[in-house]
Order: structure tokens, then C-alpha cells, then sequence
């Protein structure tokens, strides 16, 4: 039977380990692949959401929410290429802002 990977589900405390990541020069590696993970998620949903009709409300602005937390995720890759582990932390704390104001129900905490 083939092995399946884990699904990483993007939450707070995703987030919050990958800032530890950051934190710990041994783990940048860990972390970039965490962000990268992420991007790739993130990208699928705005994909997804681009593509579907009007009939689903206001997907406009849930396309816009996703190129902005792409943006971030984009900028955050930049900052540890740069090994300005600083701006990649300050981005990832905003991250998680951008998280917050994306779920409505802060139960269960994942977007």
C-alpha cells in the first residue's frame, strides 16, 4: 500500500512552528520548505477561486485576500533567500494577521 503525506492544514500554530523554524539557523531549510508548502496551497485556492462563477458571492475579494497572503508568503521566501531572518518573522507575524481576518469563526482555526 502506497504511503501517504501528511496534509498540512495552514492555522496559527503552522504558522507559529515555522517562525521557530526561522529562528533556528539549522532549520531554515525546514522553514522555507514550510513557506513553500504554503505558497503551493495558497496559489491552488486562488486558482480555484478565480475560476469559479459568479453565482458563489463575493469571490472577488476572497481572491483578493488570497494574492495578498501569496504576496506575503512570496516576500517572506525573499526575505530568508536574503537571510534577513527579521523582515521573514515581521512577515510571517503578519501572516497570521492575515489569517485572523480570513476565518470568520475562530473555531476551528484554519483557513
Amino acid at each position: 500500500m502506497a504511503k501517504t503525506k501528511p496534509m498540512m492544514i495552514i492555522d496559527k500554530d503552522t504558522v507559529s512552528a515555522t517562525i521557530q523554524k526561522i529562528a533556528d539557523p539549522k532549520k531554515i531549510a525546514q522553514a522555507i520548505k514550510d513557506i513553500k508548502k504554503m505558497l503551493e496551497i495558497k496559489e491552488a485556492l486562488l486558482w480555484r477561486s478565480e475560476g469559479m462563477t459568479p453565482c458563489c458571492g463575493s469571490l472577488g475579494n476572497i481572491s483578493a485576500h488570497l494574492t495578498r497572503e501569496i504576496s506575503v508568503l512570496e516576500n517572506t521566501l525573499s526575505a530568508l533567500e536574503n537571510k534577513d531572518t527579521a523582515q521573514a518573522t515581521a512577515l510571517m507575524q503578519e501572516f497570521i494577521s492575515l489569517l485572523d481576518t480570513s476565518c470568520e469563526s475562530p473555531q476551528p482555526n484554519y483557513c
